[in-house]
């Protein structure tokens, strides 16, 4: 629910992340990973190192203000007018950007100054179910598969993020497995990230690592070579899918150690270049990742995500095809969960009679939809 917000608590708030309150989102939530005890605040979206970040400025019922770095921004290492601005170069790892769900852990600290760790969403101050994703469930069932998820914050001493990615959350590119989590990174206290191979990971998987490079190297030319390989990669599917690669996340060290993370990505994931202004690829990228934190896909709710890349004159000369855009995403979903439903009701495993499940739904549904049928029942099971 929406808190009534308290103008002391706003204050408070704008004093922990050092903003203005109009990149503050109010929260009032409950915690499911600690006996559901009541966090409020604001989430900041300024798409920066701040982005995502919790102003906690009450558990229960204490006062207890407290700021929670997330998982940052990632840019891409280039402006609009083409221009690379690579930071001085110690070393730079490269690692998978793998296409899925953010789940970052983090401790708070309660009103009786008692540590207490949970889980978020990008851009939500906790994990949760929802009607487009049983994220918690998800990452319950990875907790299981991968019992030291919970020490990792303890072992490495800073904050934790994942990524939760396979045909069970299938974004845009298309996973062999059905569901597997990833650890990327830590983020300390003073925003400074940690990258994967200078984490304790006590077995939990990690993001592949796929490159490395030294000072003296030339990154941009490294760039187009490792764009263009990726691109190679990639295949297009049936359904306006990938298999292959989103793209990868470099970790610059400079001189100094401090590491930046910037993002890679072939052309067949970005489909047309940020640059050239929105397009309706990107909106509908940006609806489906909006769903992951919200059930309220509208225009007004969509703006702020959009402005993070687009200019304002931009997405509102863009409006009518934003409105197409929306309509088209919550389509796409009602066909889902309408084929998840028909086959729930059929009561037979699809990986045990493929035949009789698909002859039973092309009752249901039109010949030319099949295929896409077939896809969705894979990817939910």
């Amino acid at each position: 629910m929406i808190p009534d917000v308290h103008p002391q608590s706003v204050t408070v708030a704008t004093q922990l992340i050092g903003l203005d309150a109009k990149w503050l989102q109010p929260f009032d939530v409950e915690d499911p990973f600690n006996s559901n005890l009541r966090l409020r605040g604001f989430l900041c979206q300024k798409p920066d190192h701040r982005y995502g970040a919790l102003a906690i400025t009450h558990v229960g019922e204490a006062e207890v203000p407290q700021l929670i770095l997330a998982t940052p921004k990632l840019h891409y290492p280039f402006g609009k007018d083409g221009s690379f601005h690579f930071p001085p170069v110690k070393r730079i790892h490269l690692y998978e950007k793998l296409d899925g769900t953010n789940v970052f852990a983090y401790h708070y600290q309660d009103g009786e100054g008692r540590r207490r760790q949970t889980y978020k969403l990008r851009l939500a101050p906790t994990l949760r179910n929802s009607r487009w994703g049983a994220f918690l469930d998800m990452w319950r069932e990875l907790m299981q598969r991968h019992p030291m998820i919970p020490q990792l914050v303890e072992a490495n001493d800073c904050h934790i993020s994942f990524e939760i990615y396979g045909t069970r959350n299938t974004h845009l590119v298309v996973y062999e497995r059905d569901l597997a989590v990833a650890a990327l990174f830590g983020v300390r206290r003073d925003a400074s990230v940690v990258p994967a191979h200078q984490l304790s990971l006590l077995d939990v998987p990690g993001a592949p690592l796929v490159g490395e490079m030294v000072a003296g190297e030339d990154p941009v030319a490294k760039y187009a070579e490792i764009r263009a390989q990726m691109e190679e990669r990639n295949h297009p599917t049936e359904d306006d899918k990938l298999i292959g690669i989103e793209g990868t996340v470099w970790y610059v060290e400079g001189p100094e150690g401090r590491v930046t993370l910037w993002k890679c990505k072939p052309e067949s994931v970005e489909a047309i270049h940020w640059a050239l202004g929105i397009n309706k690829k990107a909106v509908i990228a940006t609806c489906w990742n909006f769903l992951e934190t919200s059930d309220d896909l509208r225009y007004e709710a969509l703006v702020p995500l959009l402005a993070e890349e687009y200019e304002p004159r931009d997405i509102e000369a863009f409006r009518p095809h934003i409105e197409e855009c929306i309509s088209h995403v919550m389509h796409e979903f009602e066909f889902k969960e309408r084929v998840v439903e028909a086959y729930d009701k059929l009561g037979v495993s699809i990986h045990a009679d493929k035949a009789t499940v698909m002859r039973a739904l092309s009752k249901d549904f039109p010949r030319g939809e099949m295929k896409k049928v077939y896809a969705i029942i894979v990817g939910n099971r």
